[in-house]
């Protein structure tokens, strides 16, 4: 778990911190949480940039009403918000971004669809930043891919989703002829060592390989596929063992289907290095939202990574 220092967010930082939390408000665009449930939602994002002090947090199943209705509650007014709910035919997108004006500055922002067949696929939304002093652009793909009720594990539509999100990062190795900064973050419904992910992807856990091989990813997330705390004799289990709970699940409650991923130039390529001590999981607990057994909405805990310019 993210643990609660916190930062002066005010200050100028080298360090900028992400994160992304599948709020559960608004699935596919259709509103469904009490004022009870958008007011836990309200809390949990004013922890996230008041006091962990995230400066782009990208969310999952919601409305722009929604964080129309978050920004007033929470008085974010350093805070800007893209816009990733378009609907292109029948396709609905349900991302959006948070992100600090004072140090983040939005270049370009596109959803990218891809077909498979008669039908169309939500890829991500690609949004592309500039931060004070830097030169070199940093590139978020922002993800939200189907439900595993809809498209099962290993089904094809997933194996594509992962291939062309892998040809949309190729293409910005290309344009610069050298490693971008990317930055994948979302809920894949699929886990670290999934195909989609592992294979087509090439998001891998072993940070050597990455280094020796540029065009791999690296997945911080493999380090949370289990148990957050080790059993004790004679003590409860008070720990979880992913980002998502499924109390219907059969082999396990916990999966890990969000996920920060980083390019290769993260690992000492570029200005820019991710702080892996800062990457986790922030359990809603204190929210009153604990996730195992819950009946409300919440089923996904937000999850954060830092990255800092060197030097």
């Amino acid at each position: 778990m993210v643990d609660d220092q916190t930062e002066t967010c005010t200050v100028a930082k080298t360090r900028i911190t992400f994160a992304w939390w599948n709020t559960s408000l608004s699935p596919t665009g259709k509103a469904r949480a009490n004022s009870k449930e958008k007011k836990v939602a309200s809390e949990v994002i004013r922890y996230l940039t008041r006091q962990l002090c995230v400066d782009c947090l990208a969310i999952g199943e919601i409305t722009a009403d929604d964080v129309a209705e978050i920004l007033e509650t929470c008085n974010l007014s350093d805070y800007a918000f893209y816009d990733g709910t378009p609907k292109s035919g029948r396709l609905q997108f349900d991302t959006g971004l948070l992100y600090r004006k004072a140090n983040l500055f939005l270049l370009d922002a596109t959803p990218l669809i891809v077909a498979r067949g008669n039908r169309s696929l939500r890829l991500a939304n690609r949004v592309d930043f500039l931060t004070p002093g830097s030169q070199k652009p940093l590139h978020l793909f922002v993800s939200h891919w189907p439900s595993r009720l809809w498209c099962e594990r290993n089904g094809a539509d997933r194996h594509v989703l992962g291939l062309r999100l892998r040809d949309a990062v190729n293409a910005l190795h290309e344009f610069y002829r050298a490693q971008a900064n990317v930055i994948l973050l979302g809920d894949y419904n699929d886990e670290p060592f999934d195909g989609s992910l592992a294979e087509q992807l090439l998001a891998v856990r072993d940070r050597r390989l990455v280094r020796r091989n540029p065009m791999l990813l690296y997945n911080p997330f493999w380090r949370h596929l289990g148990e957050s705390a080790p059993h004790v004799p004679g003590k409860p289990c008070r720990s979880y063992a992913g980002t998502c709970f499924y109390k219907s699940g059969v082999e396990t409650h916990w999966r890990t289907f969000d996920q920060i991923i980083f390019s290769s130039a993260f690992l000492g390529r570029s200005e820019w290095e991710l702080v892996e001590e800062r990457t986790g999981i922030m359990h809603l607990g204190p929210f009153g939202t604990s996730v195992p057994g819950s009946s409300n909405i919440f089923d996904h805990f937000p999850v954060l990574a830092a990255i800092e310019r060197k030097g």
